[in-house]
This record gives structure tokens, sequence and C-alpha cells, in this order.
């Protein structure tokens, strides 16, 4: 099964299930996606509450290989407008000392490298692939963009 924009896929944890919201395909770094929030018990019945909510973050995740696999399963779909951010940030260090911050342009991958972030930049995901096993690892944690440091 091909998989569309707007697509809801979900993954199994051992706290949970968590949604994934399909929003862009990039032809370099690939399927785009929204993590939705909460871990959840039972499949909700309705997405439309939950799609339309604030997602935690949004990461680039192989969810095309991901459902071929069935590490996911497509239980929905959502249309909406959301679009890529036009930024994203990277934690920058050299042999284990912190150097800041990269600040990614997400049409043209140039970074701006900043010391400290201030308060829109800590609302920015990550930049780069998560796999599935980083992102369980980060969902059963609470990972969340305010404590990523």
């Amino acid at each position: 099964m091909r998989i569309k924009l707007g697509d809801i896929f979900e993954i199994n944890t051992v706290k949970g299930k968590a949604y994934l919201h399909y929003i862009y395909k990039d032809p370099t770094i690939g399927d785009l996606v929204r993590v939705l929030p909460g871990l959840h018990s039972e499949r909700p019945a309705n997405f439309n509450e939950l799609a339309g909510s604030k997602e935690k973050y949004v990461i680039y995740f192989p969810l095309a290989a991901a459902n071929k696999r069935k590490i996911v399963e497509k239980v929905g779909s959502y249309l909406s407008k959301f679009e890529k951010p036009k930024y994203m940030r990277a934690y920058h260090s050299v042999r284990g000392e912190f150097l800041g911050w990269h600040i990614i342009d997400t049409d043209s991958w140039q970074r701006k490298l900043v010391k400290s972030l201030n308060s829109e930049q800590k609302q920015l995901s990550p930049w780069g692939v998560w796999n599935d096993t980083l992102l369980v690892e980060n969902l059963i944690t609470d990972w969340s963009l305010e404590n990523w440091t």
C-alpha cells in the first residue's frame, strides 16, 4: 500500500500507541511527519481532534520503509494545510565539546550557528532523520523540544 500525504500511522511503544501524521515528502531527506501528542492505550475512534491539535514536534522518518516492514500501521487520514517548517535545528558539538546550535533553512540547507537559543528557536524541531528505535525511545521518555539540551 502506498502512503499518501495526510495519512496517519500508529506506532506501538511499551507505554502505549503513538500517532504520526505524514505531511511532506522531501526528495533528498525523505518523509516528514508530525508527532502527535500523547501515548494512547486505545486507538482513537476519530483522528480529527488529535490530528487537528498542535504536534509535539516534526521529524524526518523513513515512513514508507517502516510501513512496508509493518513497524507502523496506517490507521486514518487527516487532510490539512500543514507544511514543512522553514527552519529546524541541530545540536552541534565537535569532539564532545558543545559549540552551539545549527539553525537549518529547510529549503536551502544553509546553516547558521548560534551559541544559545531564543524562545522562538527553542520551538524548532530537530533536523535529521530518526529511525523507529530513536523515535520510540524518545516517545517513552517523553522527549520534548523544551528539554532538549
